[in-house]
């Protein structure tokens, strides 16, 4: 006869509390009740399940999903009742879609197909409330099978929740890092700072590709967790340890370390708020603090970013626009950002010395940034040639694999005892500029 409500109820309210991946079922289950609230959507990983609506004592068959497909989703999107009664067929596997990680989803799709959605919906409840008029006795499948998800995608979908649920994990687990990568001025081949990056270090799978996890975290609204995260873990690391390991070895007065932000975190309301108390608990002198921010992010919102970043910069903080040259924004845009460094997209660099369009474009972003009176760093360096010509077209500061590859802690704080023991090796035979001494990125 299956679970009562209220115990399935129990099992659901368990599995939000857990943050179970899986609901494994027996045959005969009712997952769900008609007028249940609708918490939680479900993937069909294994077995399949009976959609039905209860009349007049009688069970009215709607539809059957089976491997692919999902179950529930209509509640948690529209935030309504269970318009039909759930159970198994037989021995199911379930992966559970939370409300959360479906309602994030939602805030970021465009706002013509979400209201195309809520049209739909409106439109299955009022066929579902013609059943309780005389419905016909053999109703199975009425409202047709919705189509079913491809294997790729099913797949994809899968693997997506899966590593979602890690990475919330990871959080509380501490298992995330952040690796420093050495930003060295050109001329004299002193480092002058570091850009930190986020790692993970799985349990099982290693260390997970950033590029495997960011979009991830931005995709689930986790990356506002991963950027607070790493903004305390910069608070926590860089005064204590890091600065005065780089002015053991030859920085200039003021060593920066850079963090990469997100539309996503400088939307948020409380972004401000949690940038100052970061650097007030920590004592990060907040000139040492650059607000790393992608070409693309000035430009989905213009006005709203340029408010945070001027707040930013209120606070003490520089503003280094990275990927520079690789997208759309505009010279008078740019004007008015409060931006206080340009960083070259790799690129451009990487190809610099073999196709002159490549040169002329860092040749044009350096002319900009001398008018603008902001300095330059170019990124993706990994020949001896290109450092070369980038200082000699006046270039003030170099990261790439040449200097260093992205590291953690320990060995970072080796490659800066290391650097200052070469410190005189490194240094180029022209004399440092003042305004090359006094400038910072």
């Amino acid at each position: 006869t299956g679970l009562s409500q209220g115990f399935s109820r129990w099992i659901t309210a368990a599995l939000m509390t857990e943050h179970s991946e899986r609901l494994l079922l027996p045959a005969g289950t009712t997952l769900f009740v008609e007028g249940d609230p609708g918490d939680v959507a479900y993937l069909i990983k294994r077995g399949r399940v009976s959609i039905f609506l209860n009349r007049q004592g009688q069970e009215i068959a709607v539809a059957t999903r089976g491997p692919g497909e999902l179950v529930g989703e209509m509640a948690i999107i529209d935030a309504g009742q269970r318009s039909a009664t759930a159970r198994a067929l037989e021995a199911c596997e379930l992966l559970v879609i939370t409300a959360e990680q479906i309602a994030h989803r939602l805030q970021a799709t465009d706002p013509i197909l979400r209201m195309c959605l809520s049209v739909v919906l409106a439109r299955y409840r009022e066929t579902v409330a013609l059943f309780g008029r005389d419905a016909p006795p053999a109703a199975a499948n009425l409202l047709g099978d919705v189509a079913r998800v491809g294997s790729a995608d099913f797949n994809a979908a899968i693997e997506t929740l899966v590593l979602e649920r890690a990475l919330r994990q990871a959080l509380l687990n501490k298992e995330l890092v952040l690796f420093y990568q050495p930003i060295v001025q050109l001329e004299g081949r002193r480092i002058a700072g570091f850009e930190a990056l986020a790692r993970w270090q799985h349990p099982e799978r290693g260390l997970v590709p950033p590029d495997q996890f960011i979009p991830l975290a931005e995709s689930s609204g986790l990356i506002v967790q991963l950027t607070q995260w790493a903004l305390a873990e910069v608070g926590r690391v860089f005064p204590t340890t890091l600065a005065p390991a780089l002015l053991a070895a030859g920085a200039p007065a003021v060593p920066f370390i850079s963090v990469n932000v997100t539309a996503i975190d400088l939307a948020r309301d409380d972004f401000i708020a949690t940038l100052s108390r970061m650097l007030h608990a920590s004592g990060l002198p907040p000139r040492s603090l650059k607000i790393e921010v992608t070409e693309s992010v000035l430009m989905q919102d213009p006005d709203g970013i340029a408010r945070t970043l001027q707040a930013c910069r209120a606070l003490g903080a520089g503003i280094a626009v990275d990927d520079f040259g690789t997208g759309y924004s505009s010279l008078s845009s740019l004007s008015l950002l409060p931006i206080s460094t340009l960083k070259v997209d790799r690129s451009f660099v990487r190809s610099m010395l073999s196709e002159p369009a490549s040169r002329k474009i860092v040749q044009t972003i350096l002319r900009l940034a001398e008018e603008l009176g902001l300095p330059v760093i170019a990124e993706g360096i990994e020949e001896e040639a290109q450092a070369r010509a980038l200082a000699a077209m006046g270039c003030a500061f170099g990261q790439g694999y040449l200097f260093g590859r992205p590291a953690p802690l320990a060995a970072t704080l080796e490659l800066l005892r290391g650097w200052r023991a070469r410190g005189t090796e490194r240094a180029t035979a022209r004399p440092i500029p003042a305004t090359v001494e006094t400038t910072e990125p």
